[in-house]
C-alpha cells in the first residue's frame, strides 16, 4: 500500500498546518511497490497517444530523433508527418497522422494504441495532474505521497476506459525548486520539455497509451505560461505557419456520438469580476451546440459554478465572467458540464434548469482545502444547489459509466477505492 499525504497547497512548509493523510487501499492485482518514489524518464523516451482535435482524431508521437516513426491503421502503414520541429527549450519532434473515426486498429511503431471509440460507455475524467512549484507553494514532486499522478494514471489505465478527458492543467512547474528542498530537489521548471516530460508525459505514459484523449486547455496552459509546451504537442488546433501561441482557441466537437462532447476555451474568464470583452467570446462558446442533437455535454476548465469556504467563512465559487457569459445562452440540450480549476471533486445538481456541473480537479496537484462535503441549498451567484457534493484532500479520477437511462458517475480515490457515486438523468443529479 502507498499512502498518499494530500496536503493542500495552502499548507506547505510555509503555513504550521500539515497532513491530511489519507487513508488508501490497493486495487486487487495490482503491483504498486515500484510507484513508491517517482523515476525520472529515461534518455530517448518516445510518447504517442490518440486525441481530439479540430480535425477529428490524430494519432501523435514525441520523438528525439529527425525522423517521425511508422505508423499504420488499419494494418495499413501511412506518414506521420512533423507537427512541430525542435526548437529551443523543446529537443524534440512531434509528429501527427489523421486517423478516421471507423478505424479498427492503430498502430504507432509497431505499438498499438486504441483506435476511435465507436461507441463510448466509460469515460474517464480527471485534471490539474501537474505538480505544483510557484513561489512559496512547493509540492513534493519527487514523492508519489505528495504527487501520486503517475499512481493515479497507472491505476486508471487499468479500467480500460473508452475515452479520457483531461480537464487541464497540464504543466505547474514555474518556478526552482529552493535549494535544501528535499522534496522537490533536481526538478525542471519553466516551458520547456524536460519540464513538460515530467509533469505529464512520464508519469501519464500509460494512460497515454491506454484509450483515446479529449484534452481542455487549462488557464497553466495560455501563453504566457505554458503556451509552447501546449501548442507543439496537445493543442486541437493545426500548427500556425508561424508557429505561435493562439490566445483564444475555438470550442471543436469531439467525435463521438450520445453524448455529444464539445471541448471549450474558459482559459481567460476572469473569476472576481466580470470582463466584458471575454464574457463576449465565451458567449459565442458556449452557444456551440444551440443546433445540434441533445444531448450534449461540454468540457472547459474553468467551472461556472463550484463552491469552497475561504479561511473567513465566506461561499464562494461563481466564476462572474462566465456566469454573465452562460446567463440565457446555454443551450437546452446541454446536459453536462466538466471541469477542473479547483483542486477537488464536485458534483452540484441545480433547483433550476440549469446543466449539472462536475469538478474534476484530483489528479496530483497539491489540493484546496475547506470544500464542503454537502452543500445542497446552496446558492453561487444566480444558482442554487438541490444536490451538491464535495470531496476534499483525496486525490483520484472519475468514472462516468453509461448505465439505463442514467449515467453513473464514480468519483475514486489514487487507488481505486470509491468513496461517491452519483446518478446523472438528464441534467438531475442524484447521489448516494
Amino acid at each position: 500500500m502507498t499512502p498518499i499525504d494530500a496536503n493542500p497547497y495552502k499548507s506547505h512548509i510555509f503555513v504550521a498546518a500539515r497532513g491530511l493523510a489519507t487513508k488508501m487501499l490497493v486495487m486487487p492485482g495490482l503491483a504498486l511497490a515500484f510507484l513508491s518514489w517517482v523515476e525520472p524518464a529515461r534518455a530517448g523516451d518516445s510518447y504517442r497517444w490518440l486525441q481530439a482535435t479540430t480535425r477529428g482524431w490524430q494519432a501523435r508521437a514525441i520523438t528525439q530523433t529527425d525522423a517521425c516513426p511508422s505508423a499504420e491503421i488499419d494494418g495499413r502503414p501511412v506518414a506521420m508527418t512533423p507537427r512541430a520541429r525542435a526548437g529551443e527549450g523543446f529537443p524534440i519532434v512531434i509528429c501527427a497522422v489523421d486517423v478516421p473515426k471507423g478505424a479498427k486498429s492503430l498502430a504507432i511503431d509497431g505499438a498499438p494504441l486504441a483506435p476511435p471509440p465507436a461507441r463510448v460507455d466509460r469515460i474517464l475524467v480527471f485534471g490539474d495532474t501537474g505538480c505544483r512549484l510557484k513561489g512559496i507553494f512547493l509540492q513534493d514532486c519527487n514523492s508519489i505521497r505528495a504527487w501520486p499522478f503517475r499512481l493515479t494514471a497507472d491505476i486508471a489505465a487499468e479500467f480500460a476506459p473508452d475515452l479520457v478527458i483531461h480537464v487541464g492543467d497540464y504543466h505547474y512547474r514555474e518556478s526552482a525548486c529552493p535549494p535544501g528542498m528535499k522534496g522537490c530537489a533536481g526538478s525542471p521548471h519553466g516551458d520547456n520539455w524536460e519540464t513538460w516530460k515530467a509533469d505529464f508525459f512520464d508519469p501519464g505514459a500509460a494512460l497515454l497509451r491506454a484509450a483515446p484523449w479529449a484534452m481542455v486547455r487549462g488557464n497553466h496552459e495560455i501563453c504566457k505560461r505554458a503556451g509552447e509546451g501546449w501548442t507543439r504537442a496537445l493543442s486541437p488546433l493545426p500548427p500556425a505557419e508561424d508557429a505561435k501561441c493562439a490566445e483564444r482557441e475555438p470550442a471543436y466537437r469531439v467525435d463521438i456520438d450520445d453524448p455529444t462532447l464539445f471541448i471549450l476555451d474558459t482559459t481567460e474568464a476572469e473569476e472576481r469580476t466580470v470582463v466584458g470583452e471575454q464574457a463576449a467570446f465565451l458567449r459565442t462558446q458556449l452557444a456551440v451546440a444551440k443546433n445540434v442533437p441533445g444531448p450534449v455535454w461540454y468540457a472547459f476548465h474553468k467551472p461556472i459554478f463550484s463552491l469552497f469556504r475561504s479561511r473567513l467563512g465566506e461561499t464562494l465559487g461563481v466564476n462572474e465572467t462566465l456566469a454573465a457569459a452562460a446567463h440565457d445562452t446555454l443551450p437546452a440540450n446541454v446536459r453536462a458540464i466538466l471541469s477542473g480549476h479547483l483542486h477537488a471533486f464536485e458534483a452540484i445538481g441545480f433547483r433550476d434548469d440549469r446543466p449539472a456541473q462536475f469538478v474534476v480537479g484530483v489528479g496530483g496537484t497539491a489540493m484546496d482545502p475547506h470544500i464542503p462535503d454537502r452543500f445542497d441549498g446552496a446558492t453561487i451567484g444566480e444558482a442554487t444547489v438541490e444536490h451538491g457534493r464535495g470531496i476534499a484532500a483525496k486525490f483520484g479520477f472519475a468514472i462516468f459509466e453509461r448505465g439505463e437511462g442514467e449515467w453513473i458517475v464514480t468519483n475514486y480515490d489514487a487507488h481505486a477505492a470509491p468513496l461517491l457515486r452519483c446518478h446523472l438523468r438528464g441534467r438531475k443529479l442524484d447521489c448516494e
